[in-house]
């Protein structure tokens, strides 16, 4: 009786380990990207309805090295949070011209 209970106690433990071990790598993971975090905002022109601004989110889902974006309709600002050794300001203002609308970065104040 006693063998049958250490075999599950054993996978239970080595499952927890296994859970540790992956969430350690993760933060080990957001600190490196953390680093190079860039955030960039944009003011854009043409969009007239949130479909346009999930045209927006949906294209900057896909770029690598964008950490967390927004888009506000109304309101026209995309907020964008990336990695710069991935990609750069010019190459996601791209993105979002390649979508049929026009992108200007609003410099922050000192």
């Amino acid at each position: 009786m006693k063998k049958l209970l250490v075999v599950p106690v054993l996978a239970l433990f080595l499952i927890s380990f296994q859970a540790n071990a992956q969430s350690s790598k993760t933060e080990i993971l957001n600190e490196v990207a953390s680093k190079n975090a860039t955030t960039v905002k944009f003011k854009i022109t043409g969009i007239t309805c949130a479909g346009c601004s999930n045209a927006i989110y949906n294209a900057l889902k896909e770029v690598d090295g964008v950490l967390e974006h927004s888009v506000e309709y109304p309101g026209d600002i995309a907020v964008i949070e990336f990695d710069d050794s991935k990609t750069t300001v010019k190459a996601l203002k791209t993105i979002i011209e390649g979508k049929g609308f026009k992108a200007e970065v609003i410099k922050e104040k000192a």
